[in-house]
């Protein structure tokens, strides 16, 4: 019997590969500087979203993996070569001093390098196994074209926790004053989280625009989302759970999507009518395509 060749699985491969290649890339380069974007580049990736497939990938922040993987190697060397100094083993590990390696090392392992060399290494329970493999789900995620869009918006910085109530409660009623309450709305965190500070992270409400709206003196911002190809997934649930949402399409649909993520922000196209601050939420997830 001749064998299908399965082009999902073919595509899953090859980003495991180029994943991989990075988490490898580490192993070999944890005594020196690892830069977001030289990692990026060793994947194929953009540096603008490669942070967030990383942690799709992994479970783990860049940095948290790094570090732990700095920490594991670390253990590793105080045992097999007790006669290197543990500064020196530190140092090699990445670490720029003696407190900082110690510090990060007591945090880990809940023991210093020294009591860990020692014997204190024999009394460590790690949890056993490796991380599952990544399970490709049938998200009903659609590839389509979106024309550009005139939106008004106002836009909120600080912690995604708070801005998106904050930047609602302000365009909300400027729409209603303008006739705008059944007008499609979108919500886009310009900023990943896990690389920029939350003071600075920016979070746009926005509201679609008729072509021939106007309003003399408005004091709401306007721009224009570039057209563009977007894999978009229907969701429901609870606004605290839209995040594992986004993980879920990066880390379960992409790598076996064979599309490659855009430079434009992601959106959340929200159901019309609908108050984005009230659980549960309707709203699609829109990610941009190169």
């Amino acid at each position: 019997m001749t064998r299908i060749p399965d082009k999902r699985s073919d595509k899953t491969a090859a980003f495991a590969l180029r994943m991989n290649r990075v988490i490898d890339h580490i192993d070999r380069h944890l005594g020196e500087e690892l830069r977001l974007e030289a990692l990026a580049s060793v994947a194929a990736f953009s540096p603008y979203h490669f942070h967030r497939l990383f942690r799709a990938w992994t479970g783990e922040t860049l940095q948290d993996f790094v570090r732990h993987r700095r920490l594991e190697k670390a253990g590793g060397q105080l045992v097999h070569n007790p006669a290197v100094a543990i500064q020196h083993i530190g140092q090699l590990c990445g670490f720029t001093s003696a407190e900082a390696f110690s510090r990060a090392f007591a945090q880990h392992f809940g023991m210093s390098p020294s009591a860990w060399r020692a014997g204190g290494y024999k009394d460590w329970d790690p949890v056993r196994g490796a991380p599952n493999e990544p399970v490709p789900r049938q998200l009903g995620v659609q590839v389509q074209h979106q024309a550009a869009l005139s939106v008004a918006y106002v836009r909120v910085h600080g912690d995604y926790a708070q801005t998106p109530d904050e930047a609602w409660g302000q365009l909300l009623p400027w729409m209603a004053a303008h006739g705008l309450d059944t007008a499609l709305r979108l919500g886009m965190a310009l900023d990943d989280p896990t690389i920029t500070a939350p003071a600075r992270c920016r979070y746009d409400a926005c509201v679609v625009l008729p072509a021939d709206f106007s309003a003399p003196g408005e004091r709401v911002a306007r721009k224009t989302i570039a057209a563009g190809v977007y894999a978009s997934l229907s969701w429901q649930g609870p606004r605290n759970a839209v995040g594992a949402a986004w993980l879920s399409m990066l880390g379960d649909w992409l790598p076996q999507s064979g599309c490659t993520l855009g430079e434009e922000p992601f959106v959340e196209r929200y159901a019309a009518g609908q108050d984005p601050r009230i659980d549960p939420v309707s709203l699609d997830l829109c990610m941009p395509m190169a």
